[in-house]
């Protein structure tokens, strides 16, 4: 009989978070292509959108040494292998990431329902023991009629979901792990 064995415990991203998956951010250029650095590969000009913004802790300041994952569909609202993955670090001295992608379209859930576009955001950094899920949405009025958020009392906070924008080539969506900004995450 084979002795089941224990789950191994959840550790904290720790200072060796950059070596293994963004080993270009702390300068050790092992790969020909970083993984995860192009959601898209090349993208025309008249396509690209820029998300630029930070993530900040507790008391408010941003966190200097996290990763971010982002999964997107592509401007058809199809989903292809590896594209529309997206890995960044943020930066060491700022809290700052950027991504140059393109504006996903809407799509479908598992029932055939119709959600507004929005970009998946998977979240690690120190003192974090579980990675955080959110979404950057695009449009408010297909978030306020999007059923996940049906039975809850949280419509003061789906602005949190929603970046800040001037244009509709560039947007700011800053992250907060906690406090009276804290973004809505999500449990799959």
């Amino acid at each position: 009989m084979l002795k089941k064995l224990s789950e191994t415990p959840s550790q904290t991203a720790g200072p060796f978070l950059h070596i293994g998956c963004t080993p270009a951010a702390i300068d050790i250029n092992v790969f020909r292509y970083e993984i995860g650095l192009a959601p898209f590969g090349d993208i025309s000009f008249d396509d690209v959108i820029n998300i630029k913004g930070r993530i900040f802790d507790g008391n408010n300041e941003p966190v200097l040494d996290a990763m971010i994952e982002t999964w997107q569909c592509d401007s058809n609202g199809n989903y292809f292998g590896y594209q529309g993955f997206a890995r960044k670090a943020t930066d060491f001295e700022t809290g700052e990431y950027f991504i140059k992608t393109i504006k996903p379209d809407s799509n479908n859930d598992n029932k055939g329902s119709q959600i507004s576009s929005y970009i998946s955001f998977w979240i690690v950094a120190r003192g974090m023991n579980r990675p955080l899920i959110t979404r950057m949405y695009f449009d408010k009025k297909g978030l306020e009629n999007n059923k996940i958020f049906k039975g809850f009392n949280i419509k003061k906070r789906l602005n949190t979901l929603l970046p800040q924008t001037k244009d509709n080539k560039n947007f700011i969506f800053d992250i907060h792990l906690q406090g009276k900004k804290e973004t809505i995450f999500f449990e799959f």
